[in-house]
C-alpha cells in the first residue's frame, strides 16, 4: 500500500470521527510530531546522488594511520597473550 492511500484513508477515518476529544488529541499528537521535526531541521543535509571516496578523505583531511607509529605502539606493548585469549577477555 503506497504512503498516499495510507495518507487518504487516515484522512477518511478523522472524517468519521465526532468526537472532540479524539480530534483533539490527534491534533496534540500532530503539532507535537511537527514541533520535534520543526527543531531538527537545521540537521537534516542534502545527500549527494554520488560519492567518491577520494572526496571524501579530501574534505575531512582524513591523513590515514602511521604505520610506523602503529608498529612502535605494538611493541611497545609488548602482549605476549595468545590473540584468542585477548578476545575473551573483552
Amino acid at each position: 500500500m503506497s504512503i498516499e492511500t495510507r495518507k487518504y484513508q487516515l484522512i477518511e477515518k478523522i472524517i468519521r470521527v465526532s468526537d472532540g476529544q479524539i480530534l483533539g488529541k490527534f491534533e496534540a499528537i500532530l503539532g507535537g510530531y511537527h514541533q520535534s521535526m520543526d527543531s531538527i531541521k537545521h540537521l537534516v543535509k542534502p545527500t549527494r546522488s554520488n560519492t567518491i571516496v577520494e572526496q571524501l578523505v579530501e574534505e575531512q583531511n582524513y591523513k590515514g594511520v602511521d604505520k610506523v607509529r602503529v608498529n612502535q605502539l605494538i611493541e611497545e606493548i609488548n602482549i605476549e597473550e595468545p590473540i584468542e585469549d585477548l578476545l575473551r577477555m573483552l
